[in-house]
């Protein structure tokens, strides 16, 4: 018979777990143990596939937490067990070659499923459905609506949906244990209502302001891309931590696990208002479709004029966001349906963020992956002197075409260095961000093409090489040579 100093003695035993597949099961393990009372601390690696817990009292049998977590997927046993899940993907063993079944469905998955969407991402992108809506500051509510359900579907899924997909495994961990839906729910539904409620406020102060102030978004272009990239960065290292990259683990992002652990408990939430935030400051990360919306606002001249757009702008990008969060909230308490949700997710932000810090780079004029096809298609172009024709008053043009969703040279890209330069665009149908083109060092901030042949004067630009592309650089760019 067991004294009654011995049952308040603490102690220590290892369970083995079968059944976990991300750094979301340890914290989930851990925090529903620690629901049990005799239970004084939990820790749970997913490389050795154990849990560690410290407890006061009679021991809990492997059989009992089997029991416990039987719902979430999971199986606990005294001693370790041969489990396929952890195994390599691939391995050789005594000269044979051996597939991890289990693993190698999850990647068929997440392939085939971020195949799909980053197919109809691009088939969006590409479409020109967006040119079908003509807009101005007096469209209808419905109108707006639409152009934000299609921003939501392309661009905007780019930047936002990318942002949101990044930390939604942040905050899944710190909601994890919850029981209730609606409070797992609870960082996404602030995130989206601070969203909304920025566009409202900034939305009238963009239609009051523009007025008054002779303030302009076409003057921020260099800030915007800045800020772009230091979202896209962060976005990039999210998006390789949820695949497991284990230099990028090493980059403390989010919050320690000595720290998530206290402030699930709303009263120790200290940053329970921080996706409200990063929801409203969206604003400032405008894609192609949100840009075109801040410029009617902006001209608009009320504050409710301004409002009614911005709201009816947001409210469209709304459902793909809702889509996002309700989807990652449901799959997180399933162990395997969250391996193949985190996978898909990480790679997506990693395209996302890839592709924004390529158009990022665009619009500041630096080195990008889209100087590779125009090294290549461009080469012959690139080394010759033959320089754009000059006019009797001795001043060169420049002659791009801008149909679709591209710039094309009509004319050589070729300059002379310190001469009166203008350019002529003949706008034929472009569609999206396109409708704002920008060259920083030959345009200041951007300009809106109107349709038919727009002149801009650039001045006379210094010897160097520019980039036309559009206000968010994800028109591919028509490289300049000023020389």
């Amino acid at each position: 018979m067991k004294s009654k100093k011995d049952s308040n003695k603490v102690k220590t035993c290892t369970y083995f777990v079968e059944g976990m597949h991300c750094n979301s099961c340890e914290l989930l393990i851990e925090r529903s143990l620690l629901k049990n009372e005799q239970v004084k601390s939990a820790d749970a690696t997913l490389k050795d596939g154990k849990v560690e817990v410290t407890f006061v009292g009679n021991k809990i049998t492997a059989d009992q937490l089997s029991e416990q977590f039987k719902d979430l997927g999971y199986k606990f046993s005294d001693s370790r067990k041969s489990y396929v899940n952890n195994s390599p993907l691939i391995k050789i063993e005594n000269d044979k070659l051996l597939i991890n079944q289990e693993k190698f469905n999850q990647w068929i998955q997440t392939i085939v499923t971020v195949a799909i969407v980053l197919g109809l991402f691009t088939y969006l992108q590409n479409s020109g459905v967006s040119k079908q809506i003509v807009l101005n500051q007096y469209s209808s509510f419905w109108s707006f609506f639409l152009f934000g359900l299609l921003a939501g579907l392309s661009s905007c899924a780019a930047l936002v949906g990318g942002l949101l997909l990044s930390m939604s495994k942040q905050w899944n961990e710190v909601y994890i244990e919850q029981e209730s839906k609606l409070e797992r729910l609870k960082p996404f539904l602030m995130f989206n209502t601070g969203r909304i409620i920025s566009f409202i406020i900034l939305g009238g102060f963009l239609g009051v302001l523009g007025g008054l102030l002779g303030l302009s978004i076409e003057n921020a272009t260099s800030f915007t891309a800045i800020v772009v990239l230091v979202v896209s960065v962060v976005m990039l290292i999210l998006g390789l931590q949820m695949l497991e990259v284990k230099w990028a683990n090493k980059i403390k992002i989010g919050l320690p696990k000595s720290i998530t652990q206290n402030i699930t408990a709303q009263e120790k939430f200290k940053g329970k208002f921080m996706p409200f935030l990063i929801g409203a400051l969206t604003f400032l990360l405008p894609c192609g479709f949100t840009l075109i919306v801040q410029g009617l606002a902006l001209t608009s001249g009320s504050f409710l004029q301004g409002s009614f757009i911005m709201l009816a702008f947001v409210l469209g990008t709304l459902p793909i966001l809702l889509a996002i969060s309700i989807a990652s909230v449901d799959i997180t308490r399933k162990p395997k349906l969250n391996a193949v949700f985190t996978k898909i997710s990480g790679i997506l932000v990693v395209v996302f963020a890839i592709y924004n810090l390529n158009a990022q780079l665009n619009v500041l004029g630096l080195k990008s992956l889209d100087d590779i096809k125009i090294n290549s298609i461009n080469k012959m172009n690139d080394n010759n002197n033959n320089y754009a024709q000059t006019d009797e008053s001795g001043t060169q043009t420049l002659n791009l075409s801008a149909k679709g969703f591209k710039y094309v040279a009509t004319s050589s890209t070729t300059l002379k260095a310190g001469v009166p330069t203008k350019l002529i665009v003949n706008n034929e149908g472009i569609y999206g961000c396109g409708a704002y083109m920008a060259s920083r060092g030959l345009i200041t901030g951007y300009v809106e093409l109107q349709p038919g042949r727009n002149e801009i004067d650039l001045g006379e630009p210094q010897a160097g090489t520019y980039k036309i592309t559009c206000s968010m650089g994800m028109v591919p760019p028509v490289t300049i040579n000023v020389q």
